[in-house]
């Protein structure tokens, strides 16, 4: 049995149709004998609202209230894919942040993690529940890690300190350049939103980032070339995930 992380953006469940089928794809997975964890994200441009409804209030708002407002939109994010699974018949359980183990400091905006536990996600997992969270290693690895210089080695020793070893057996980075990504978002037709709205540089070492992660640990993190027609990147993915299963 492995235990698969499934990282979904902000585009993968803009609405209920893609929350549905993300959760479908979750329960495929368990069907093959693996435990399932999903980490998602604030569905589609929300964190850009719920920062626009602030500022129609305050142009200066509180950090704290801010944390507060912004941690909303993942919790409907992790709910909403909750109640997708149950409704299409397999047992799920929602986690904050706080709820999963997380524990941080009181820098509101800029904290930093103190401690994880993951007691409470492998006891829903072994009651064959499949997870719904809002936080991932990888992702702190390549954005705080790399891009916002936090340090590579000191966000990989926190994980494997806190984490006890528990990660996901692989990972799959979609690779694009940040000049073939940024094409494909400007076809969207949509204004940036506020991460989208970083330098090239900051998506370049983000992207250096999760290569590293690859180079560092090839067991469990493997780079697909997504500059290539959909079937063949699809087929790579369903041959490299069917040979670890």
């Amino acid at each position: 049995m492995a235990l698969i992380v499934q990282k979904f953006g902000g585009t993968s469940v803009a609405d209920t149709t893609k929350i549905i089928a993300a959760a479908r794809k979750a329960i495929r997975e368990v069907r093959s004998g693996n435990q399932v964890v999903m980490v998602v994200s604030a569905m589609g441009k929300q964190t850009d609202h719920l920062i626009a409804l602030a500022k129609e209030i305050s142009p200066r708002p509180n950090n704290r209230e801010m944390d507060m407002l912004m941690s909303t939109g993942e919790q409907v994010t992790i709910a909403l894919m909750a109640i997708a699974l149950e409704f299409l018949g397999h047992k799920a359980v929602s986690f904050t942040g706080a709820q999963i183990g997380i524990r941080t400091d009181a820098t509101y905006s800029k904290a930093r993690i103190r401690s994880i536990s993951t007691d409470r996600m492998r006891r829903a997992l072994d009651e064959g529940k499949i997870v719904i969270a809002d936080r991932f290693a990888w992702s702190t690895f390549a954005y705080q890690g790399y891009a916002r210089g936090l340090g590579a080695d000191m966000v990989q020793q926190l994980t494997e300190v806190t984490c006890g070893g528990c990660i996901p057996e692989l990972t799959v980075v979609l690779d694009l350049t940040v000049e073939q990504s940024r094409a494909r978002t400007a076809k969207r037709g949509e204004a940036p939103d506020r991460l989208e709205q970083e330098k090239a540089d900051f998506f370049e070492r983000v992207r250096q980032g999760y290569l590293a992660a690859a180079r560092e640990f090839p067991d469990c993190v493997s780079v697909i070339d997504v500059d290539r027609p959909f079937e063949e990147v699809s087929a790579d993915i369903y041959k490299l995930v069917k040979s670890r299963l």
